[in-house]
């Protein structure tokens, strides 16, 4: 019996160091795209932790599961690690010198949140393609036109199930109340949420606030939608 309680403790230690391994390399992830404006690729991980190639694939996969990044389906390399875009999109995020991309709409605002910076937002009508200029500054809008909207047209409970798909295709801007009624009128089938810039920076402060720190993860779902509703976001389409 005391053999296999050692057996037990080995098991969980390793799954302990398994777990501390995978929040450190998530914290790299971020902490790299915040400073060389770019995704790592596994190489560099590899190298930086000391892992082959089959070990820091493995960690990446754990990571991706915890829904703290996603890779390019198929490979090892880095596609998403929310709100960070490891390729061009409409969603462009400048902060000071530097400049990233988002993966949506609602990415490219909770980079205030996740930052605490001031942020200068670049990105299209999804109606018209005409630009759309947002600077936040303490999650207080300034945009050009002066009321775009993040419009979310996917449930929340179903984000996840496709979350490329969720990103690039259902997390948009709209110009104004008139542009996303066109749009609406012409695609009635599509129904959704349209939230102010500012409503946008609350949904954030759950999931982004506290991302670039070590010890990050994301609260529990039923905590999750608690936040929401103390916002007004209630009802089916919030529910997890």
């Amino acid at each position: 019996m005391a053999w296999l309680n050692m057996r037990k403790s080995a098991s969980e230690i390793e799954l302990a160091l398994s777990e501390t391994l995978q929040k450190t390399v998530r914290k790299y992830v971020y902490d790299y795209f915040l400073e060389k404006e770019r995704a790592p690729v596994i190489e560099e991980i590899m190298e930086k932790f000391h892992l082959d190639r089959i070990e820091a694939h493995q960690v990446m996969l754990g990571i991706e599961q915890a829904h703290n990044l996603s890779l390019v389906p198929g490979t090892q390399r880095i596609l998403m690690a929310h709100p960070f875009s490891a390729i061009a999109t409409p969603f462009k995020v400048t902060i000071g010198p530097k400049t990233y991309y988002a993966n949506c709409a609602w990415d490219s605002v909770a980079f205030n949140v996740m930052l605490s910076q001031d942020i200068r937002v670049d990105s299209f009508c999804h109606h018209c393609a005409k630009p759309i200029k947002i600077n936040l500054d303490h999650g207080k809008a300034i945009s050009n036109p002066p009321e775009p909207l993040v419009f979310l047209s996917m449930p929340a409970s179903k984000w996840w199930d496709n979350i490329v798909n969720t990103c690039s295709n259902n997390m948009v801007f709209f110009s104004s109340k008139q542009h996303l009624a066109e749009w609406q009128a012409r695609n009635p089938a599509t129904t959704g949420e349209a939230l102010s810039i500012e409503k946008t920076v609350e949904l954030s402060r759950p999931t982004y606030a506290t991302r670039m720190e070590l010890d990050f993860s994301r609260p529990p779902k039923e905590e999750l939608m608690q936040r929401w509703a103390s916002i007004g976001l209630k009802g089916d389409f919030w529910k997890l």
